[in-house]
């Protein structure tokens, strides 16, 4: 699979770091990946997403999938349990279907992390890696994110 440069980084998380300054063991937080944005003239299709780097204490759970539409908006993060920003667990969630994406356009769909403490977390999450397929190839890309689950 080739490296590709088809996404543009986009959003807060390609620039900065997203996460919870107070996480505990047993609880479960939901991180966006960058909005997919296509900066080509051909449509891709997002066809999976996973963290390249998730540190000792952090278990990934899965890759859910959701719409704009569905969520009022693009949710960056979320713990399960809370009402704000949303209840992420009461959203449709898009996970296994594809996402195309036209080109020089931003998804209606996003992706997030959901990732439970079961230990002590010393390390930040990150690496957004995308795999998609572009006129008959495929591609893998990563983009730059990072998600602290801090514990004081």
């Amino acid at each position: 699979m080739k490296e590709g440069t088809a996404l543009r980084a986009s959003g807060p998380e390609s620039m900065g770091v997203l996460g919870f300054p107070h996480a505990q063991v047993g609880q479960t937080y939901r991180f966006a990946f960058p909005p997919f944005v296509n900066g080509t003239g051909a449509k891709l299709v997002v066809e999976g997403v996973k963290l390249t780097k998730v540190p000792k204490g952090v278990k990934v759970i899965g890759y859910p999938v959701y719409s704009v539409n569905d969520t009022n908006g693009y949710i960056m993060g979320s713990q399960d349990g809370r009402k704000y920003p949303r209840d992420m667990t009461k959203m449709p969630n898009y996970a296994g279907k594809p996402i195309t994406v036209g080109p020089h356009k931003k998804s209606d769909r996003y992706a997030m992390v959901e990732a439970r403490v079961i230990g002590r977390v010393q390390q930040h999450l990150g690496g957004c890696e995308v795999t998609y397929s572009q006129n008959g190839k495929r591609y893998r890309q990563t983009l730059r994110c990072e998600f602290a689950l801090d514990m004081k």
